[in-house]
C-alpha cells in the first residue's frame, strides 16, 4: 500500500487546490467560509496534503484510509454550512493531527543530528496553529483565526525554505561538479539564521508585536534566501528544468516576503495581501506542484518530467504576478484560472506517466 500512498494524498491536494481556488476566485464560494477559510484551506488542506504525500511513505491500508477520510471530512465541513462549529473544529484538528504527528514521529526516529529536530518541531507546530485558528472560530480566543492562519503560513514557508533549500542546494552542487566546477558546500549557519529570522518574524507578526519588528525580521530572512540562491548560481546554471523550477519557488519566497515587508513598513504603496501572494502563489504553490511531479516520478521510477515542471513554474509565476498586480475581480479570477491550469498540468503529467 505504501507505493500508492503518495498517489492518494497528492491526488487530494491537487483536487482540493485546483477546485478550491477556482471556485473561490471565480465565485467566492463557499460563501460561508470567507477569506479566513481560503487561507486556512490552502495551508491546512492543500499544503498539508502535499506534505503528507511527501513524508508519509509507509502507511498501511487502514491508516491511509483513516487519514483520507479525516482530511476529506474536514474539507467538506465548510461546504455544508449546517455543520456545527464544534464538529468542524474537531474534524479539522483530527485531520491535521493524523498527518503531522506520524510525520513528526518518523523524523524523530530517524534523526541522527540535532539539526534534524527542526522538522518534527515545525510539523508539530501545525497542530498548535490549527488549534489556535479553531479557538478563534469558536470565539474562545480573540483574533485566534488570524493568528492561527499566520502561524500556519509561516510553518509552510519555513518547511519549504528548509526542505526545498536542502534539495535545491544538493542538486545544484551535483550539477556543478558534473560540469567540472567546484562543489557548492552546504552552509548550515546560513540556513539556521534564515529559519530563525523567519520564525521570529512570523511569530512577532502573528501576536501583533508593534511594527516594524516583524517585517524587518522577515525581510532579513528573505535576503538570506536570496543570498543562498546566489551561492547556488554556478550549479543552477547547469541544472535541469525541474531543479530550476524549485529554485524559482525559493526566488518567489524571497521576492514576496521582501515586497510584503516593504508594504507593511510603509516603504511600498501596495496592499500587503497582494504583495504576500507573490510568496504564497509563487513560492508555496510553485514548490508544492513541482514537488508532486518530482516525488511521483522518483517513487514510480519514471523519467523526470522536466518540461512539465517548467510549464508549471511559468503558469504559477504568471498567476502570482496577476494576483499581486492585477485589479481586484478580473485579476483575481485570471490568477485562479492560471493556478488551476498549472494544477491540471500537474495532474495530467502524473497520471499520464504512470
Amino acid at each position: 500500500m505504501s507505493s500508492s500512498t503518495h498517489r492518494v494524498l497528492f491526488g487530494l491536494a491537487l483536487a482540493q487546490g485546483g477546485l478550491g481556488i477556482l471556485t473561490w476566485g471565480l465565485a467566492a464560494w463557499p460563501a460561508s467560509g470567507g477569506p479566513l477559510w481560503h487561507a486556512h484551506e490552502m495551508v491546512f488542506g492543500h499544503a498539508l496534503a502535499v506534505i503528507a504525500g511527501f513524508l508519509l511513505t509507509r502507511l498501511s491500508g487502514p491508516a491511509l484510509a483513516a487519514i483520507t477520510l479525516a482530511w476529506c471530512a474536514s474539507r467538506l465541513t465548510y461546504v455544508v454550512p449546517a455543520v456545527p462549529d464544534l464538529v468542524r473544529a474537531f474534524l479539522s484538528l483530527l485531520a491535521t493531527a493524523a498527518i503531522v504527528l506520524p510525520a513528526a514521529f518518523a523524523f524523530l526516529r530517524a534523526a541522527k543530528r540535532w539539526g534534524s529536530l527542526v522538522f518534527p518541531i515545525l510539523l508539530s507546530g501545525f497542530l498548535i496553529a490549527d488549534a489556535t485558528f479553531q479557538c478563534g472560530e469558536l470565539g474562545l480566543l480573540q483574533h485566534g483565526a488570524d493568528i492561527g492562519n499566520w502561524f500556519g503560513l509561516g510553518l509552510v514557508i519555513m518547511l519549504i525554505a528548509a526542505m526545498g533549500g536542502r534539495l535545491v542546494g544538493a542538486a545544484a552542487s551535483g550539477a556543478a561538479q558534473r560540469a567540472g566546477k567546484p562543489r557548492i558546500a552546504p552552509r548550515p549557519a546560513l540556513d539556521q539564521a534564515l529559519l530563525v529570522c523567519l520564525a521570529a518574524g512570523f511569530a512577532t507578526e502573528a501576536i501583533a508585536v508593534e511594527r516594524p519588528i516583524g517585517p524587518a525580521l522577515l525581510a532579513i530572512g528573505a535576503v538570506l534566501i536570496g543570498v543562498r540562491l546566489v551561492l547556488w548560481a554556478p550549479g543552477l546554471q547547469q541544472s535541469a528544468g525541474d531543479v530550476l523550477a524549485l529554485a524559482a519557488g525559493q526566488a518567489w519566497l524571497c521576492v514576496g516576503l521582501l515586497a510584503w515587508a516593504a508594504a507593511a513598513g510603509g516603504f511600498l504603496q501596495w496592499p500587503e495581501t497582494a504583495a504576500l501572494h507573490l510568496a504564497t502563489i509563487g513560492g508555496i504553490g510553485g514548490t508544492t506542484l513541482v514537488m508532486i511531479l518530482r516525488v511521483s516520478a522518483q517513487r514510480e521510477v519514471r523519467p523526470m518530467p522536466v518540461r512539465s515542471a517548467i510549464g508549471i513554474a511559468i503558469l504559477i509565476g504568471l498567476a502570482a504576478l496577476v494576483r499581486a498586480l492585477g485589479p481586484a475581480g478580473s485579476g483575481w479570477a485570471t490568477a485562479a484560472v492560471l493556478w488551476t491550469m498549472a494544477t491540471i498540468l500537474t495532474a495530467v503529467t502524473v497520471v499520464r506517466r504512470r
